[in-house]
């Protein structure tokens, strides 16, 4: 049983009906070999989204779950960034995948489609991105 102190909480505030505060998210699905198999962003908590990737029926929400088919048989690590409000986690999302494939770090198989080209990211996102990759690197080594 744990004792006081080494338990963690967590408040989830809804307001008007709506979960609010979870963030802004960004994230990479990681296979084993160190490739990224598919680029997500969210509001929603990353261990939300990722359960909703394999479990929802729906495909547009369970994208893994419908459209990766060697999610059974993979061992496949998740890295979440938080991403600033002010920052469009979308621009994010879509200037990681690009580095991803310009790094040769996206798999073959990698689900890309939804990803937009960015014609201006702007300097937060950049920085971003170059933070996430680094991180990743670290990640995969």
């Amino acid at each position: 049983m744990a004792r006081p102190g080494e338990s963690e909480f967590v408040v989830l505030r809804v307001r008007g009906g709506d979960l609010a505060d979870a963030g802004n998210w960004v994230y990479t699905w990681i296979e084993e070999a160190g490739l990224v198999v598919y680029v997500g962003a969210t509001g929603l908590d990353p261990h939300t989204r990722i359960w909703l990737h394999v479990h929802h029926d729906d495909p547009d929400i369970g994208r893994m779950a419908a459209r990766f088919s060697r999610l059974p048989s993979s061992e496949l690590d998740v890295l979440a960034m938080m991403v600033p409000e002010e920052v469009s986690r979308a621009d994010v999302r879509d200037v990681l995948g690009a580095r991803l494939a310009d790094e040769g770090l996206l798999a073959d198989d990698a689900i890309t489609d939804h990803l937009q080209l960015v014609l201006d990211p702007g300097e937060d996102a950049l920085e971003l991105v170059e933070h996430y990759i680094a991180r990743l690197r670290s990640h995969v080594l």
